[in-house]
């Protein structure tokens, strides 16, 4: 595997890490610059659900805010991430455990969300982007958070 290889595995993997990070300082807009300008979102439930889009990154950032911001509480916790890079394009598969704690009718509410991200990222400018998620959520899990 060739120095290039590695190098844009490693970027490609803070993009990722970056992403989520994001997410738990509720910065959406920041969220939103790593993807294309023409970039979009896909979410299903299960693997078999139905597939939504989103498109476009002012719409992206919409959707993030929409959202983290009214969650008391983000956070994300990433696992694996494979990347297959050619060239200036790459395609990847992450996993993530995204927490959101909500008020709920005076409850704080957990919502523990088991999730599998299959990207395409474009290099742009020696800068890689996110040019295409689609986010599966495979298990989701509500519950009242034990004080």
């Amino acid at each position: 595997m060739s120095i290039e290889i590695l190098e844009a595995k490693a970027e490609l993997k803070d993009l990722v890490d970056t992403f989520s990070n994001l997410a738990d300082v509720k910065d959406a807009a920041a969220q939103g610059e790593l993807f294309l300008p023409d970039g979009w979102l896909e979410f299903q439930m299960g693997m078999d659900g139905e597939i939504n889009k989103i498109e476009g990154r002012e719409a992206l950032v919409q959707a993030f805010a929409a959202t983290i911001n009214p969650c008391k509480a983000v956070y994300h916790i990433n696992g694996q991430h494979t990347v297959t890079v050619n060239g200036d394009s790459a395609e990847g598969i992450a996993y993530c455990v995204a927490t959101l704690v909500n008020d709920v009718d005076g409850k704080d509410i957990v919502t523990s969300n088991y999730v599998r991200y299959s990207d395409l990222y474009a290099r742009v400018d020696g800068k890689w982007y996110i040019k295409r998620r689609r986010t599966t959520f495979l298990i989701s899990d509500k519950h009242e958070l034990n004080k």
